[in-house]
């Protein structure tokens, strides 16, 4: 390979004729989409340097309950770097209560809300996230199993997911969450093989400032039902993993750093 590229500067030295450029990677840019078998919206923010042809980590990132999805998702694009994640902020509905689903902060239409409300918030969401996990496979080389997070209202969505879907994901790290069991019942917590090995590291703000530090109680005990639940059901999360100095937020630095480390090791 090096005597290659070695021949390949000697030719361009001696030629007349200019090199063509090396186009540069491009910069991040956060797009939204539908996907084609389902009503669900999503937001797509590639890694730099990007390329057809090979597969690219996915990791979804889901919003609190004020439904900011691209800008949410633009706080892990600030935080990814160089890191190769394909990053897919989807406009899921359970992510809070229902006086916030509402057109904004989503893009459904009229007709999209009914589709919605007829099969139910977890169900719409369950099919929707399969099928934008299929799409960005298909359309930008993301893997087929995915890396999943949220924060806060966020959670409801999160844990829905991970004890529902364990062969969905790759792992999941929910963030100082919300969780009252919502979307699951008996029937619906999953028996599939890969509950006891999915990797679930929950992180918790260090240092929340301002008024929510009066929630964290709330939600530390929201959390503490939800992981007691993963664990009757056959799941082993890890304890919890508190970033120090950390205001309440989606702590993207650090769930994308253990992502990472993850990912290294599958490599």
């Amino acid at each position: 390979m090096f005597r290659c590229v070695a021949a390949a500067v000697a030719v361009l030295a001696a030629s007349p004729v200019p090199a063509s450029p090396v186009p540069a990677s491009p910069v991040p840019v956060i797009t939204s989409h539908q996907a084609a078998t389902h009503p669900m919206r999503y937001h797509v923010a590639l890694p730099v340097g990007w390329a057809a042809g090979r597969t690219w980590p996915v990791v979804v990132v889901i919003a609190d309950a004020h439904r900011d999805f691209a800008q949410n998702l633009n706080r892990f694009v600030d935080a990814r770097a160089t890191m190769p994640f394909v990053l897919v902020a989807p406009e899921v509905l359970t992510c809070g209560g229902t006086r916030g689903q509402t057109s904004p902060p989503y893009s459904y239409t009229a007709d999209e809300w009914r589709m919605a409300r007829a099969v139910g918030d977890h169900e719409f969401d369950d099919a929707g996230l399969a099928a934008v996990l299929a799409e960005v496979h298909a359309k930008w080389g993301g893997e087929e199993r995915a890396y999943l997070t949220g924060w806060e209202a966020g959670g409801h969505t999160v844990w829905a997911q991970a004890l529902r879907r364990p062969e969905r994901w790759l792992a999941v790290a929910p963030v100082t969450t919300n969780y009252q069991g919502r979307g699951l019942t008996p029937e619906t917590f999953s028996g599939a093989a890969e509950r006891a090995t999915l990797p679930v590291q929950v992180f918790w703000c260090g240092a929340p400032q301002g008024e929510v530090g009066a929630a964290m109680q709330n939600l530390r005990q929201q959390t503490d039902r939800a992981i007691a639940d993963a664990r009757a059901h056959g799941f082993a999360p890890s304890p919890i993993r508190v970033v120090a100095g950390a205001d309440h937020g989606p702590l993207a630095t650090a769930v994308l750093a253990w992502c990472d480390s993850l990912a290294q090791g599958r490599r």
